[in-house]
């Protein structure tokens, strides 16, 4: 991993978090326990603030970004979808960000929403609670029932495996040859 002091602005992280060797954090970041960030994700605190709650899932090639003297909040047991955008957005805990979302300047996304792959959640855009938003822009478009929590929920658990065992468990293919 490369972790990146930007002036006096030094990511703070967690030892039980994990942090793929080919992600990039800089600057007034701070990653709590258990949280995993994968391969290619980027996590800019050069002159924003960024803050990972406890258990959140940042799967590859996330980017996270925060405006001057701004912060994008992410809250704890959230998943991150592969290639999604955050941008001085508040994430609140447990909601599902999907996969090539982008998540605007100023927008709240509840505890426990889910946020559908590919949609678009405008700036100033609020996802209340326990819903479920699609589209450009997103826009609600149900509730979340209780199997849709119960699978998120093991989900969750198996990115915060995988943080605790991508330490001991992954190794450069020619470091074994």
């Amino acid at each position: 991993m490369t972790i990146w002091a930007y002036g006096r602005r030094i990511p703070k992280i967690d030892k039980t978090a994990w942090i793929f060797p080919s992600a990039d954090i800089i600057g007034k970041v701070f990653i709590g326990p258990n949280v995993y960030v994968g391969a290619g994700a980027v996590i800019r605190g050069d002159y924003g603030t960024i803050k990972i709650g406890e258990g959140t899932a940042v799967e590859e090639n996330v980017t996270i970004h925060a405006r001057m003297n701004d912060k994008c909040v992410i809250g704890k047991n959230v998943t991150i979808g592969h290639a999604a955008v955050l941008h001085n957005c508040i994430i609140e805990d447990n909601a599902v960000i999907g996969m090539n979302t982008v998540i605007s300047d100023y927008s709240i996304v509840g505890n426990s929403a889910i946020i559908a792959e590919g949609a678009v959640v405008k700036s100033k855009s609020q996802i209340d609670a326990n819903s479920i938003a699609a589209g450009i822009p997103a826009i609600k478009i149900g509730e979340v029932n209780e199997k849709q929590k119960k699978f998120w929920s093991l989900v969750k658990e198996i990115y915060q495996d995988l943080a605790n065992d991508y330490p001991r468990k992954l190794k450069k293919v020619n470091d074994l040859i």
